[in-house]
C-alpha cells in the first residue's frame, strides 16, 4: 500500500538537554548543514562505505556521507515480500542500486535481490531454516544470516543456520544467486547439550582479506578463502551476540565480559592483542539479549567506543585502540532505567586541541521482544530516549566526555542512522493510540541538539511494528526498513 503524507512539525513534544553539559563545536550549526567530520577509512575488501553491512562500513559507524529523506512531503510504501509474517534484516546496496537483504520468516531465511523502486524480487536464494527447539529462538537469536556483509567484489558473505559461512554472488543478469564457496564450521562451535546449540554469528574480512567469524558462545576464528584453512580459539564463559568491527590495526570484538582487539598469527590462529573488561552489572537488563554490553564496537580515529552494562547507569566507554586504556567514561540515562541493544552511532573531527569524537546512544531499557504479538507489544515498559556524548581533549593529555544532550524520543529499538551530510539522525518512533496499538513514524532529529526536525507517518499496528531490525539509506537518499510484515520504503519528495 502507498499513501501521500505531509511534514509534521513536532510541536508539544518535550526533549530535554542535559543539565550542565558542554556542547560540542558543531552544536550551534543550523540543521541541514553537514556535521564537521573526518572520513572513515574504506576497507579494501568491502563494498563502498555506506553500502557494505548492517552498520554501513568496517568501522561500524552507522553514518552516511549522503543525505537521507528531507523536505515537506514524501511517499511511504510497505511491500509484502512473502505470505505470513516476515521481515528484512541487513540491507545493503550494490553498484546498480539493487537492494540486497535477507527475508526472515518464522523458520525460513532467504537472500533476496530487490528492485530499489518497485521492491520486486529479482533473485532469491533459500538459506537453511532455523531450529524452533533452540532456547534462543526466535527473538534472542541473531544468527542464521541476520548479519551479512557485501565485499569489494559485491559478493554476499553470510553465516547460515547450519553453522556454515557461504559466499554468494549475484549472476550477471541479476536474476539468481550462485554459491562461490561454502565453509562448514561445525567443528568450530561450542559443544552444547540439546536443545541448546552454539551459533556462528557473522563473518567479515580483515584488512588483509582473511575472513573472521564469531560464535554466540565465545569462539573466534578465521577462514582462508583460497583453501578453506580454518583456525579458532575459545573465550571460555563469554558470549558474543553482536557484530564486530575491523580496522587496519585489528579485529575488535565485544563479549559479555570484555572488549578485545584480535590479530591473526602466521597460520591464521586468532590471538588477543589486548582485553579490556567492562562493568557488566549484576544481571541481564530488560531490553538486552544477554547479560553484558549490547553494542557493536565503534572505531574512529585513535578510539574504539562501546557501552557497558553498569548499574545504576549504563556508561559510554572510550577506549584507546593502541593500548586498551579507557580514555573516558560517561554515565547516561536515568538510574535503574538504562541499557542499549543498539550499536553506537559515531563520528570524529579535527578540533583545536586534537581529534574530537561524538557518539549517540539509544536507550532500549524495558523493551520486551517476546511481547511483540501481545497487548502493549514490546514497549509498554520502555524507558526510551537518546543521548549524545562527546570525547574532547582537555589540553593536558587527557579527555573529558560531556553528555551534550539527552532526548525523549520513544524509538522502537530500530537501529538509528545518521547523515553526516545533513546532520539529521533518523529514528523509528512510536505513539500508543486509543485502541492500545501504536502509530509508527520515521523521525528526523538534529544530531547537534537532539531537537526533532520532522517526521513522516509510516503506519498503524503490527504490520508496521519493529523491535530491532536496522534501517538503511541508499546513496539516492531513499530510506528502507524491515517491519513485522515486509519492507518499508520512504522516498522524500520536494515541493508542497
Amino acid at each position: 500500500m502507498s499513501r501521500r503524507f505531509w511534514w509534521v512539525p513536532l510541536l508539544g513534544l518535550t526533549w530535554g538537554c542535559g543539565a550542565g553539559t558542554t556542547p560540542g563545536p558543531d552544536a550551534t550549526t543550523d540543521p541541514g548543514d553537514a556535521l564537521p567530520h573526518l572520513p572513515f577509512p574504506q576497507h579494501p575488501f568491502l563494498a563502498p562505505n555506506g553500502t557494505s553491512n548492517m552498520h554501513n562500513d568496517a568501522s561500524m559507524s552507522d553514518t552516511y556521507d549522503w543525505e537521507g529523506p528531507e523536505g515537506p512531503s514524501g511517499e511511504v510504501s510497505l511491500s509484502r515480500l512473502a505470505d505470513g509474517m516476515h521481515t528484512c534484516t541487513t540491507l545493503t546496496f550494490d553498484r546498480q542500486g539493487r537492494v540486497l537483504t535477507v527475508r526472515a520468516s518464522f523458520l525460513q531465511y532467504d537472500l533476496l535481490a530487490l528492485d530499489p523502486t518497485t521492491l520486486e524480487v529479482l533473485a532469491a536464494y533459500p538459506l537453511p531454516p532455523r531450529d524452533p527447539s533452540d532456547p534462543l529462538f526466535p527473538y534472542d537469536d541473531t544468527s542464521g544470516a541476520a548479519y551479512f556483509v557485501l565485499d569489494h567484489r559485491e559478493r554476499v558473505i553470510l553465516a547460515d543456520a547450519d553453522n556454515a559461512v557461504q559466499v554468494l554472488a549475484l549472476a550477471p543478469a541479476g536474476d539468481a544467486f550462485r554459491q562461490e564457496a561454502r565453509f562448514d564450521l561445525g567443528e568450530h562451535v561450542v559443544p552444547m547439550e540439546w536443545p541448546a546449540r552454539d551459533h556462528v554469528q557473522m563473518a567479515i574480512p580483515d584488512w588483509q582479506g582473511l575472513l573472521w567469524f564469531t560464535t554466540r558462545y565465545g569462539r573466534v576464528g578465521t577462514i582462508r578463502e583460497s583453501d578453506g584453512r580454518t583456525r579458532s580459539m575459545a573465550l571460555a564463559g563469554e558470549e558474543i551476540q553482536n557484530s564486530f568491527a575491523v580496522g587496519e590495526d585489528g579485529v575488535f570484538i565485544v563479549t559479555s565480559h570484555a572488549l578485545y582487539r584480535f590479530s591473526a598469527g602466521p597460520d591464521g590462529t586468532p590471538r588477543a592483542d589486548w582485553r579490556t573488561p567492562y562493568d557488566r552489572g549484576s544481571g541481564q537488563k530488560p531490553g538486552n539479549i544477554h547479560w553484558g554490553s549490547g553494542t557493536t564496537p565503534q572505531l574512529f580515529g585513535e578510539m574504539v567506543a562501546i557501552a557497558d552494562n553498569a548499574e545504576p547507569r549504563m556508561q559510554v566507554l572510550f577506549v584507546r585502540r593502541s593500548d586498551r586504556s579507557i580514555a573516558c567514561r560517561a554515565p547516561v540515562f536515568p538510574e535503574g532505567r538504562s541499557t542499549t541493544e543498539n550499536a553506537l552511532i559515531g563520528w570524529y573531527r579535527q578540533g583545536p586541541r586534537g581529534l574530537e569524537y561524538s557518539v549517540i546512544v539509544d536507550n532500549n531499557y524495558g523493551i520486551d521482544r517476546n511481547g511483540i504479538l501481545g497487548e502493549g507489544r514490546s514497549w509498554s515498559d520502555h524507558e526510551g530516549g537518546q543521548a549524545r556524548v562527546d570525547l574532547l581533549p582537555d589540553g593536558q593529555g587527557g579527555f573529558t566526555c560531556p553528555v551534550v544532550w539527552t532526548g525523549g524520543a520513544p524509538s522502537s529499538q530500530v537501529l538509528p542512522k545518521l547523515s553526516l551530510r545533513s546532520g539529521l539522525l533518523y529514528l523509528y518512533t512510536y505513539e500508543r493510540t486509543e485502541d492500545g496499538d501504536y502509530d509508527f513514524h520515521v523521525t528526523a532529529v538534529d544530531a547537534r541538539t537532539g531537537t526533532p526536525v520532522q517526521r513522516w507517518p509510516a503506519g498503524h499496528g503490527l504490520d508496521f511494528a519493529n523491535f530491532g531490525q536496522p534501517m538503511a539509506i541508499s546513496p539516492d537518499g531513499t530510506l528502507y526498513l524491515g517491519t513485522m510484515n515486509g519492507l518499508l520504503r520512504l522516498l522524500s519528495r520536494s515541493g508542497p
